[in-house]
């Protein structure tokens, strides 16, 4: 109840997974974490989540792509920030 939010990390750099999993872990949150864009469009179809990090480049598919498929697909959207090292 404390920590409602179902996170989904969609970062294909290793370095920036642990950075996102160690902030949001001090907000008391542990997301799952995907590396690419296919493994996003995979994980939402099971999972319902309220928000996606969203890598915008990722082997693979990258980000904008997989958001765009989530936009086409699901019924239930969740928030998505893209984020880019860029």
């Amino acid at each position: 109840q404390k920590h409602p939010l179902r996170i989904l990390v969609a970062e294909d750099n290793r370095v920036n997974q642990k950075l996102a999993l160690h902030v949001l872990g001090k907000l008391g949150y542990s997301p799952d974490v995907a590396q690419d864009g296919k493994e996003v469009l995979e994980e939402v179809s099971h999972i319902q989540y309220d928000l996606i990090f969203m890598d915008v480049h990722m082997p693979e598919m990258d980000g904008l792509e997989a958001t765009r498929m989530i936009r086409l697909c699901l019924n239930v959207q969740p928030i998505i920030i893209a984020m880019t090292a860029n």
